[in-house]
Parts: C-alpha cells; structure tokens; sequence
C-alpha cells in the first residue's frame, strides 16, 4: 500500500530545531566570567556587547562594527619588478629595506578596530553570583545573584534589529543601581596611542535619569552612547536600562539620534517579542543532531555567534567581530585579513543555508574594486586586482608582515566566496554582476604574472604561499601550489561562468589558453610541496598548499587514482609533520581537509582536539594552547572568531558535501557516528537536503529543489533500487521516478520549488524514521559550554 504523500509531508515539513532543543546548548555560567575573555556574548551584526565580570561592578564591554581609525601611512615606493630582482640577486637586506613600511608592529598610522567603552553596573550592596544562562534560541542572557539576602535578575540583549543594549532588573535587590560608561579602563600604551593620534577625551554627562558618553576623533568620525533608566510596564517593580549606541555612519548627529532613541523607547516587552522572532525565523533555516553532545553545542554557539556577527547590510566580520578585546588596542587591528581568516569565517554559511550573511562581505568588498585595481598598476603594473592581506572596511591599508602582504593571491581567494555563493543559490544576476567581476579580475593579476618557462609551461615566477617562513626573505618563492590552484580555479569558473550565462568575451579564450598551457601542480611524487623546491619540512600552522583539496575542490578523491594517492599522501606528510607549529585554526580547517579525503575519524579528531585546546568556556577561540594539552607550541591567548565558524563548517562537512555539483549525504562520519540527522542544509545546486543515518544506514533523502536544476546524488542506498517520488502536491514525477535505480550516482531533473523523496525501493521510511533520532544526554552533556565550577574540559 503506498504511503500517503500528505503524510509524508507533515513528518517533514518542520525541520526547525524547537527552543526546547537549542535549551541544551544554551551556556551556562556556573562561575562568574571575572575575565573579558570569558564573557557572555550578544550581538546584532552592528553593535555588540560582551558582559563579564563577578557583579561587583557587572561589566559590559561594548563595540560597533564602524568604529575604525582609518587613517593610513602612504604604501612603499616599491614595485613588483624591483622585489623580483633583488630576490633574484639574493639580496635579502635591500628587499627587507624595499618594502619596510610592510613589517608588522611599523611605526606610523595604521587603520585599525578601536576599542570601545565599558558599561558598568554598579549595585548598592556587594553582589553575590548565583548563575548566567545564554538562551541562543533568543539571544538573550540572564544573571542571577544576590544582595545580602534579596534576590536580584539582570536579563540583558542587544536587539535584533536596533541598535539598542536593553537590561531589565528585576528582583527584591534590582534598585538601586548606577551606571558608568567610560574609557578610564583603557591600557596605558592604547591612551597614548590614541593621545598620540590626537583624539580628544570624549565628553560624559551623567544624572539620575541616565547620561550619555559622545566622541569625535580627529578623522570626523562621531560615536555617541546615551543611556536611560525606563520604569518597567509591568508589576513587578522592575526597571529597565535602555543603550543606544550611534555613530555618524548612522546620523549626521549621532548623539542626537541616540537620545532619540532612548528617550523613545517604553516598551520592553514589545521590543524583547520582536527580538526573539529575528532570532526563531534565523533559526529555522537548517538544523543537524550528531552522537556528539559537545560538537553538537559547539556547533550551535558558532551559529549563534554567526548570527550575531553577520548581517544584510551591515560590515563582514573583523578577526574579533562584535567583541573587540577591552582595555587595549585589538590584535592584528581587529582588522579583515585575506590570507585566510575572512574566508575561514564565512565558510559555513553555504552549506547552513544562510546565504544572506554574506551580503557584507560581497557589497563590502566589491566597493573596493576601484582601489585594487589601482593598486594593481601601482605595484606590479599590469591590469588586475590586488589587495594587501591586512586591509580596513574601505580597502584601507594596515601592513603585516611583507610575505602575506606582497601575496598575489588575497584577492583570488576573496572572490571563492562569491563563486560559492553562486553555486548555492543559483543567482545568475549575481554572477553577471557580483562575482565574475571580482574573479576576472583576480585572473588578470595572475594571468599577467606568470611566464613562460624551458618547459614551454606557464610558471609563477615570484610569489610567497600565505604565512610559510613569517615573512622572511626565504618565504618568497616560484610555483607556489596555492598560486597554482588559484590560478585553475579562476579560469575555470571564467569559462564556467560565461557559459551559464551564454556570454562572449575575450577573457574566456586567454583563461582557457591558461588552463591548457599552466604547469602542474609542484610535488614530490605521491606530496604536494609548498613551491617550487621547499617541501613541507616542519610543522606548519596555514595549508595553503592543500587549497586545492580544500577550499578550492580541485583535486578530488573522485577524481583519478593519481588523485587519491596525491591527497593520501600529502595528508600523510602532514601527519608525520605533526601539530606543533599549529594554531587553532589550523585544526577545523584540516578537518575540512581530511573530510574531502574521506577521512571521517580524521576529521572528527581535528576537531575533537580543536574543543579541548583551543577555545574558552564561551567558545571564543583562542590562537594558542595555554592549558598546555600538548597540541600546539604556541600558549598565547588572543581571541579571533574565524576557527569556531571553520569548526560549524567542518561538522557539517561530514553531514553533507556538494563540490562539483554532486551531493553526497554522510559521506565522512567517524566510526562512532551511527546516527545522525540533518534538515535543510544546502548543496550545490540551490538544492535543500534532510536526511538521517540510522545505525549506519540511510533510510531516505529529501531534497527541495529552489531552482529546477538537474539534480545529482551519490547513491546512499548501498546499491539498490532508489524510489524517486515528488513531495509537492501537483508536481510531476521524475523521469525515473517508481522505477528502480541502482547508479553509484542518481541524475534526474527537477521542478523549480519541488521537494523530492528517495528511499530504497521496496522501504518506503515509515513516519518514526523520518523524524530525528532523540541522542540521550547525560547531565555532564548538558549545556556543556559556559563557565563552571568544575571544569568540564
């Protein structure tokens, strides 16, 4: 008897994780977070605001995404050429000296993130600690305590779509209470740097009734905080602080617009209702449960800090987000780095089916085409895009050390993103417009760049891979492999890309004539070497030589035997090299990686070992292994976001992968990993896929076609029959839809806005089978994360 299609559809069409689901993953701090870097973070893609400390006073370190002194020191009178030959002519002094002002630490005026004020509480009585819940279903924090014997509650959000800090105490003990806003916690060294920039001290009013804290830096930039003490509608004698945070990206009076807001908001629980449905419709985009409680959390607080960090309209995400360090000038400038850490952070954005958290990073970065191709002549003087690796929100320039800076790749690799965002959604006004631009501009750096060798192939002649040798003289180096895979992939998706969207230009004869006539890839039989000559001979922290593994999926285990022995063997040289030299984000994106080599314990020990050495109790990632587990060198602590969003990206990599247009579902799950379920992660395609293993097998797929393309599948069903079956009422069923087939990979076409079913013909999934498994959790797996009396990891 054939199973009801309607009913199908019931047990699938609500995916969303329930608030009571997300309830587990919640943090809990057990402890007071005494340490900024210990925090409870809350965000809403502009504004932030990390809470710390042990009550006496509570702290709420706050931040804007526009904060910036962007002033920058003229770019060397250096030229490509010039480099080249005193690289050729060994002549490491004068190349240093060439392109001084690109050493990291220079003197001058470098743009970077500025660190914003504290917000204090200060309590009548001394506060007692009783225990702070991150709810991520709503994105709303709660601290309990006491004061001597009265009860106290601060429940606090940053609002999902204003730029408001709200904070509403209740209880016996709430009043009452002072607020302090102010800069007196800043570094000694940060006051004079700033003094030293001439910023002025900012002006503070205070009363009663609330205050207001107003900057305006030598470069014009406004920055106003006002606050305001708002009676509680309701009955329970509670009050509420209103923050407005507002800067002259905003308002031509910012100090002004701010006051304005505060002195219009009255209603608490009108704006909390409004909050939490941002938050329940981003939250209903995909869903995924695995075997493993604390990935499983892990997993949920990197969405949720994704969440808070990327927003239609706003800026992408810097190397700290919305959490500048306090007290002090961030690390690295807090800034966009190329070389990686950008790209690192908006890698699971694909697959998670928010496509739209990358509209910052594209409109951002796209307006600074003008710039780069100007850069472009200036130093190497050729047609083309380029970019220095440390860059501001407007392209601004902010020198690291000469190496990444110099590197012809930063760019290339930015534009992956707008080609993965094309492959996701489909988008080909998007294609036309956003990325074939930014890619056939990056091909022309490269494509004028590369010369002719004895061999009559193409070869890059000067070039550095990303971070191998600091910066040193002997980093700069030929054939580079992630030069190489870039190179390939901006051709290809050239070629690829004008016919889609059956174009004609000239671009697309010179990117095939690159592909046919480039060298191949530099290896040392069976490994990839980092160039031309240098193998990988110790530990090193930046993949880049394995790009084309991932993030690029040029080299492919379904490619060629010569293929599989290539990534088997250089991940067997990783291996053999070791993690010493490692940082934490080294470890999810080697877990991608080993995912793509079909590695599935690999992959699950990446990151297994990422949880225990590399992050805080809040998840904030730390570059370094102070707890001294042994898995890195390194025992420094300073927090970048980038490797918790790489960890969120590599757990669904095991879940689900798509490159090359080929959907494969639970294609590297460790050998613990019996079950698991996902729904509505996203393929290549613009195809949404649910899906579930059940003791190892996988009794069905879903997917929901948004675009009617063809649709390809590696056959889940160990080699049977498949049952095709459309979802859709008044759809039409597939070509090969009822009839049994048995392909290592399915192909059939699919109707714009279609959900299909497939299962193996003759197991029609019963309703409990479609649902997802129920993982038992003990006490210890509950709320894992958050700061405890007793450490859990």
């Amino acid at each position: 008897m054939p199973f009801p299609v309607l009913a199908l559809m019931s047990c699938l069409a609500s995916p969303v994780p329930p608030i009571e689901f997300l309830e587990q993953h919640d943090l809990i701090w057990e402890a007071p977070p005494v340490r900024w870097l210990e925090g409870i973070p809350l965000a809403n893609g502009d504004i932030g605001a990390l809470i710390w400390g042990d009550g006496n006073p509570l702290r709420l370190t706050l931040d804007k995404y526009d904060a910036w002194e962007t002033r920058e020191k003229a770019a060397p009178d250096a030229t490509y050429q010039r480099l080249r030959q005193l690289v050729e002519e060994g002549k490491e002094k004068e190349a240093e000296d060439l392109l001084a002002c690109w050493r990291i630490y220079s003197d001058g005026q470098d743009p970077t993130r500025l660190p914003l004020p504290r917000l204090e509480l200060a309590f009548a009585e001394p506060f007692a600690w009783g225990s702070a819940r991150l709810r991520l279903g709503a994105a709303t924090s709660a601290i309990e305590g006491k004061l001597g014997e009265k009860a106290v509650k601060v429940e606090a959000l940053v609002h999902a779509n204003h730029n408001l800090v709200l904070l509403r105490l209740s209880g016996d003990g709430a009043r009452p209470v002072g607020v302090k806003v102010g800069w007196d916690h800043l570094s000694k060294g940060a006051k004079k740097q700033l003094e030293r920039w001439g910023y002025p001290a900012p002006e503070v009013e205070s009363d009663e009734a609330g205050g207001s804290w107003y900057l305006k830096s030598p470069t014009g930039y406004e920055l106003a905080i006002v606050w305001r003490h708002v009676p509680s509608a309701t009955t329970d004698g509670a009050e509420v602080i209103c923050v407005a945070v507002a800067s002259s990206a905003d308002a031509p009076d910012p100090l002004r617009a701010a006051k304005k807001q505060c002195d219009g908001f009255s209603d608490y629980e009108a704006a909390l209702a409004e909050h939490r449905d941002w938050w329940a419709a981003y939250w209903e985009r995909s869903y995924l449960t695995i075997p493993d409680a604390r990935l499983e959390s892990l997993y949920y607080a990197e969405m949720y800090k994704l969440g808070c960090c990327s927003r239609p309209g706003e800026l992408p995400i810097t190397l700290q987000g919305l959490w500048t360090l306090d007290g002090a000038m961030p690390p690295w400038s807090g800034d966009y780095h190329l070389d990686m850490n950008v790209e690192q952070s908006y890698w699971p954005i694909y697959t998670a089916n928010r496509l739209d958290l990358g509209e910052p990073l594209y409109r951002t970065f796209s307006a600074c085409l003008p710039r780069w191709r100007e850069q472009c002549q200036q130093f190497f003087g050729f047609d083309g895009l380029w970019a220095g690796c440390a860059i501001g929100p407007r392209g601004e320039r902010i020198f690291g050390y000469s190496g990444v800076e110099f590197w012809p790749g930063n760019v290339a690799w930015l534009a992956h993103h707008y080609w993965l965002h094309y492959l996701y959604s489909q988008d080909e006004a998007f294609l036309r417009d956003e990325a074939l631009p930014i890619i056939e501009g990056a091909f022309l750096t490269y494509a004028n760049l590369i010369e002719p060798g004895d061999d009559g192939k193409l070869h890059v002649p000067l070039s550095y891979s990303p971070e191998w040798g600091e910066g040193d003289f002997e980093g700069y180096c030929s054939d580079p492999n992630c030069d190489l895979a870039l190179i390939r992939f901006l051709a290809g998706a050239i070629v690829q890309g004008h016919e889609i969207l059956s174009t004609a230009a000239p671009i697309v004869e010179r990117a095939q004539a690159v592909l046919a006539e480039l060298t191949d890839y530099v290896r040392d039989d069976n490994r990839l070497l980092i160039s031309a000559g240098r193998t990988l001979s110790h530990s090193h922290r930046h993949h880049s030589h394995l790009m084309a593994i991932h993030p690029l999926g040029l080299i492919t285990r379904d490619g060629s035997d010569d293929d599989r022995d290539l990534i088997k063997g250089s991940l067997l040289k990783v291996r053999r090299r070791g993690t010493g030299e490692w940082t934490g984000w080294a470890y999810p994106w080697m877990s991608l990686i080993a995912s793509r080599a079909g590695y599935g314990n690999m992959a699950w020990q990446m990151l297994d070992a990422y949880a225990n050495g590399f992050i805080m109790s809040n998840t904030f990632h730390i570059n370094g292994d102070p707890r001294i587990f042994g898995l890195s060198q390194w025992d420094y602590e300073p927090m970048t976001l980038e490797a918790g969003f790489g960890a969120a990206a590599a757990i669904m990599e095991m879940l689900l992968q798509s490159y090359g247009g080929i959907i494969q579902v639970f294609p590297t799950v460790p050998d613990r990993w019996h079950d698991a379920y996902f729904a509505d992660l996203r393929a290549e395609g613009a195809f949404l896929v649910t899906s579930r293993l059940d003791a190892g097998q996988v009794p069905f797929v879903r997917i929901q076609s948004e675009k009617g393309r063809t649709c390809r599948i590696r056959n889940p069903f160990d080699g049977e029959g498949v049952v095709i079956e459309p979802l859709t009422p008044g759809a039409s069923a597939p070509a090969a839809a009822g009839a049994p087939l048995s392909a290592e990979t399915l192909v059939f076409e699919t109707a714009a806005e279609t959900e299909y079913l497939l299962y193996p013909e003759g197991k029609r999934p019963a309703a409990e089978v479609l649902s997802p498994p129920d993982f038992p959790r003990t006490t210890q797996e509950l709320n894992f994360y958050g700061k405890k009396r007793h450490a859990r990891f």
